[in-house]
């Protein structure tokens, strides 16, 4: 059985799905790439548990079928192809793949032990993939990474009828990113952060489809469409921990902080929470750091507002950075106290919120 591909289609589709597929895996099914070869479309469909993921392209298709092969020496080869199409020629174990000057055979799998994927019949919510990747984008770099951490290793999505928001916190700092346009679901969901880093190169421009059923949240987007697999256990009450009063606030470039911090911090003790230090006074921010190779510090310049006229912090660099890097332009830094929560939002796009707790120096 033959079919014929365009090289550039293929390749794009199986990079999707091929990032998904699991390299080694105690059930060999799970490295294995599902083609299931229909009418003039092929396809491609693979999982590891945590993410199902299918890409249908067009294709010229002989006669139907299915088949399971290596995704990643199949991905290898589609990417070294020379030729602008691909032509397939399935046999009883094998599959041949030939393209402009260059030919190769690879041995197929048994699909015996492949469960077929489900995905939902119906997508009854939608939203716009490019502002979701964005919102989600804002947020990811405040989920946890440790395993102890379980419900904070995820990003939260709120939906009802009002809005769209994205949620991240591991504790230590918080991110939200508001979307003022409702998705048509209603329900609090967690996705695993990495799934969330999968969701945002996975969406696209134009609409997404989205399901939410049987513990999972689905995508449909162009010519993919996905199951994620939903965390459980309950999302802390992060609006309680947002302070409402502050005593000093500042507006300063994002950008030309996030340098400023960053070049200071070459100094910082990596061993000490990376710790910088800044003291707000008269207008001005001076950040100091100080480890075992020596001395450094920046001042700049803001625009500083509040009934007190000084204030000193400590924190850890990279949570200043992070939270930073996610803004455009200037911010606004609102300090509540010199060991409580600091509150940062853009003052370019009010849908950013950021917050980060300051570290204890006594």
């Amino acid at each position: 059985m033959r079919t014929t591909v365009p090289r550039k289609q293929l390749a794009d589709a199986l990079g999707h799905v091929e990032r998904i597929i699991p390299s080694r895996s105690s059930n060999p099914s799970l490295s294995l790439l599902q083609l299931d070869l229909s009418e003039r479309s092929m396809t491609l469909s693979g999982s590891n548990l945590d993410i199902d993921i299918e890409a249908k392209i067009p294709a010229d298709v002989e006669s139907e079928g299915q088949y399971a092969l290596p995704a990643h020496v199949f991905g290898q080869v589609v990417r070294a192809l020379p030729g602008e199409l691909v032509e397939l020629t399935f046999n009883d174990n094998e599959l041949e793949i030939v393209s402009g000057t260059y030919g190769t055979k690879l041995q197929l799998a048994s699909t015996s032990g492949a469960t077929p994927l489900e995905f939902p019949l119906s997508y009854p919510g939608s939203l716009d993939g490019a502002k979701l990747s964005s919102a989600l984008s804002h947020v990811r770099y405040a989920a946890a990474v440790a395993e102890y951490q379980a419900i904070f290793r995820g990003v939260k999505l709120e939906l009802d009828d009002k809005k769209t928001r994205a949620i991240a916190t591991d504790g230590f700092r918080l991110a939200y990113y508001n979307l003022p346009e409702a998705s048509g679901l209603e329900g609090n969901v967690v996705i695993p952060s990495r799934s969330v880093e999968e969701i945002i190169k996975l969406l696209g421009d134009g609409e997404v489809k989205l399901s939410l059923e049987n513990g999972q949240l689905s995508f449909a987007n162009g010519p993919f469409r996905a199951n994620v697999k939903l965390m459980e256990g309950t999302f802390p009450d992060y609006n309680r921990v947002i302070p409402a009063n502050f005593p000093i606030n500042i507006s300063v470039d994002a950008k030309h902080l996030s340098e400023a911090v960053s070049r200071v911090a070459l100094m910082a003790d990596k061993s000490a929470n990376n710790r910088i230090d800044m003291f707000v006074k008269d207008g001005k921010v001076q950040i100091t750091a100080e480890g075992s190779y020596g001395r450094s510090q920046e001042a700049l310049e803001v625009q500083q507002e509040g009934k007190e006229s000084e204030m000193a912090l400590a924190y850890n660099a990279k949570y200043l950075t992070d939270a930073l890097a996610a803004a455009d332009g200037d911010m606004q830094l609102r300090f509540s106290g010199t060991t409580s929560p600091s509150v940062f939002s853009s003052l370019k796009d009010p849908n950013y919120l950021a917050m980060v707790v300051p570290l204890r120096t006594g």
